[in-house]
This record gives structure tokens, C-alpha cells and sequence, in this order.
């Protein structure tokens, strides 16, 4: 029995899939791997015949959209917007859930690049190398929605993600909350990044302290919202945050489930705002006040602008922010009203 792919795969530490793009003439391989490679299949006698590349894709009137999850309610919308724009022209669109992993992100665009698909939108992006050199090998538009990327410039229809978390603690400091908690998302995150970023400058602007213990690192998920509440509530009541600043609805939801079960009212023991309401109608009935954009709206947008990426080809790339918009649904109590009638 020959050698195998698998175990010149082993041999060279590299994977059968990596091994497979540089046959393939794969742009997306790094130089130095390639040339390894290549030498490898050459001392172990390798025959191979390189596939020839498809003049015509398979795939021209598919669009791709990569999400992290379904779960989230707004990730939902922006699609919905997607298919909305899209659903009077040609264009198919097919979604790809990468669960927030940067492998499962970079294999979806090698698929969609290998069959032809005449877009992609990405709903969540991780930076890293791979990525980069991934998107740097795909002829086809790419639109990112609510994300951008530091390296690689792209269109891109997003929201002012620091104005959100600045606009959330300065109307929470306007309402009298000098102890204000903030329920962050992943570092990897550059939409969760600006956001706390924004969060942070708004405490150091009005003169507050941003202690380390009132900042948890969530997930998006409502398990870690739920988390962080059952923390909230173990915290001694002169000690705990008057207010609490989610990045997104959904923890914000498992966090006012938290509290609420261990018996504490929403705004009277702590008052709550986030970014991305999840839910119009809460679950308790409980309305979260909300800074966020249009979801629909910027789901449109994204598809607006492949279209007219599909048009003019070489125009300049385009980036669309929309401003964030708060909505008072009433889990913000007034400490400074409440103080002046005590007073």
C-alpha cells in the first residue's frame, strides 16, 4: 500500500486539508507552509494531478451568510433583513453557523470561495492571520455587518458601537447610579471591545472608579447573564452596583432572571440597560430600557451594498454607521428623583 496524504500529513505536522488547498493551488496557504509541502509530496514521490479551477462558479446567484449563532434574536433579524433586500433579484441566500469559532469561520469561506458564491456576509468575525489571508484570496464582495476588521479594509454596515456603550453609562450617571456594574462580552470581540471601551471613558469622563470585581466577561449567551446575577446577588447590599450595563440583551436577560429569582425588583434594587434588546416582550414582562440601532434597517443596508458592490466592482469601499438609538422602557430608576424626596 502507497503513502497517504494522511501520513505525509502527520509527517510534516500539518493537516490533510492543508495539504490538499496547496495541490489545489489554494492562495489561502502561507508561503513557507506551501513550499514545506510541496517539498514533502516531492521526497515521498507523491503523484498528484492538480484539480483544474472552474471557469464558471457553481454558485453565482448564492450569497453566504456566516453567523456565530441562531440563537440570538438580533443575529436573526439582520438576516431576515438580508433576505429581505434580496429577495426580489436573483440571489439565493444560505446561512453558515461558525458557533463563534474562527476554524469553522475561515472553512466557510473557502467553501463559498471553491463554490463560487457571489457574496458573503459575515455577522461575526474573529481577526487572526488565518482569517486574513482567507479573505485576502476571495475575489467575491465581502460585506461585514457590525463588525470591521483592524488589517483588512472591507464594506461595512455597523453601528457606533462605542457611542452605545458610552450613550448606556451616561444616561444610567444622568439617572444618579455612581456604582455602576458592567457585564462585558469576549475579548475577541472588537464590537464587545469599543462597546466596554465606551463604557469605561463614560465612567472616567463623570469621575467614577471602574473597579475590576464590577466588570464580568460574558459569553453573549443568557447562561452567563444568569452567571453573573447569581454573583450579583451574593455581593452585600451596601457593597453591590446601583446599575448594571449589558453589552447585549440576551445576558441582560439571563441576569434579570437571576436577580429576580433570588427575589430583588428591577429597578428598585437595580436598575438595568443594554445594548441589542433581544426581546421586545420579555419573558417576565419585563421591558429592558435599550440603546441599540434599527436591526432591520442595517440587515437591508448590507444587502444594498453587495448589490452595488456586484454593480461597480472597483468603487471606493463604503462604510455605513448608524447612530444608536435609546429606548426608556423603564428598568432605570432615578436615584437623584428619589433622593430629592426623601430630602
Amino acid at each position: 500500500m502507497g503513502i497517504t496524504l494522511s501520513d505525509i500529513a502527520k509527517k510534516i505536522g500539518v493537516s490533510t486539508a492543508t495539504i490538499s488547498r496547496v495541490i489545489n493551488n489554494d492562495d489561502s496557504v502561507r508561503e513557507e507552509t506551501k513550499k514545506m509541502v510541496e517539498q514533502a509530496l516531492e521526497n515521498c514521490d507523491y503523484k498528484y494531478r492538480p484539480r483544474r479551477k472552474s471557469t464558471k462558479g457553481s454558485n453565482v446567484n448564492s450569497v453566504m451568510v456566516i453567523a456565530g449563532q441562531l440563537s440570538n434574536p438580533i443575529t436573526v433579524t439582520y438576516i431576515r433583513g438580508i433576505r429581505e433586500r434580496l429577495a426580489n433579484t436573483l440571489y439565493k441566500v444560505f446561512v453558515a453557523i461558525s458557533d463563534y469559532e474562527t476554524k469553522n469561520e475561515v472553512e466557510y469561506l473557502q467553501y463559498a470561495k471553491e463554490h463560487g458564491f457571489a457574496g458573503i456576509f459575515m455577522l461575526n468575525v474573529i481577526e487572526n492571520e488565518a482569517l486574513i489571508r482567507m479573505l485576502n484570496s476571495i475575489e467575491s464582495p465581502v460585506i461585514l455587518v457590525n463588525r470591521y476588521l483592524r488589517t483588512k479594509d472591507t464594506d461595512i454596515v455597523t453601528v457606533d458601537n462605542y457611542r452605545c456603550g458610552f450613550l448606556s453609562t451616561q444616561y444610567l450617571i444622568d439617572h444618579g447610579h455612581t456604582h455602576i456594574a458592567h457585564i462585558a462580552g469576549p475579548s475577541n470581540s472588537i464590537t464587545c471591545q469599543n462597546r466596554t471601551l465606551g463604557y469605561t471613558d463614560a465612567m472616567n469622563q463623570y469621575g467614577l472608579k471602574v473597579k475590576a470585581q464590577d466588570v464580568f466577561h460574558g459569553d453573549r449567551t443568557y447562561k452567563s447573564g444568569l452567571e453573573y446575577g447569581m454573583i450579583f446577588c451574593k455581593i452585600k447590599p451596601c457593597e453591590r452596583p446601583t446599575a448594571v450595563f449589558s453589552i447585549s440583551g440576551t445576558m441582560a436577560e439571563g441576569f434579570a432572571d437571576a436577580v429576580i429569582q433570588e427575589g430583588l425588583s428591577i429597578p428598585e434594587d437595580v436598575s438595568l440597560i443594554c445594548n441589542d434588546d433581544s426581546s421586545k416582550e420579555y419573558v417576565r414582562k419585563l421591558k429592558i430600557t435599550c440603546v441599540e440601532p434599527n436591526i432591520l434597517t442595517m440587515g437591508i443596508a448590507a444587502a444594498e451594498l453587495f448589490l452595488e458592490r456586484v454593480k461597480n466592482p472597483n468603487s471606493q469601499l463604503r462604510r455605513i454607521v448608524y447612530p444608536p438609538v435609546l429606548t426608556d422602557n423603564g428598568s432605570v430608576k432615578n436615584i437623584d428623583q428619589q433622593k430629592s424626596k426623601i430630602g
